[in-house]
């Protein structure tokens, strides 16, 4: 993988340090786990990989321009255009990678956590659960 600079955004964010108003950072899920942690519940320690780490690793592979110009004239009553550019989307997405940077600070989060420890691993989209939308699963 690439060797970009490293980011001036945290790319992970632990639970106790989230609140709801991180959605936009780290998702409904991971906003929520936030304000769990904060009320005292029994929530096990973890951390989100926040959304600037996508954005991190879209430009470190150099293909976040390429990403934004499949939605910049998008007609959304075309499926075929659609469909055909949600196809390359993914190419691009899958081809980038994770740059050595947040693969680092995705390990050195997991490894906070203890040896050898099992973890549960879900998306939170941070435009799928937001106080105006729910569309649980619309973000393959």
């Amino acid at each position: 993988m690439s060797r970009a600079a490293a980011p001036s955004e945290p790319l992970v964010a632990w639970f106790a340090e989230l609140t709801a108003g991180d959605t936009a950072r780290a998702g409904g899920k991971g906003a929520n786990l936030g304000e769990l942690t904060a009320a005292g519940l029994p929530v096990p320690p973890g951390f989100v990989i926040l959304a600037g780490a996508y954005a991190e690793a879209m430009a470190a592979a150099g293909v976040r321009a390429e990403l934004a110009a499949l939605v910049e004239d998008l007609d959304p009553d075309d499926l075929v255009q659609i469909r055909e550019r949600a196809a390359r989307g993914h190419e691009l997405v899958r081809r980038a990678g994770i740059a050595d940077a947040i693969r680092e600070s995705i390990l050195e989060a997991y490894h906070r956590l203890g040896p050898d420890v099992k973890v549960a691993v879900r998306s939170s989209a941070t435009v799928e659960d937001t106080a105006d939308t729910s569309f649980a699963g619309m973000h393959e």
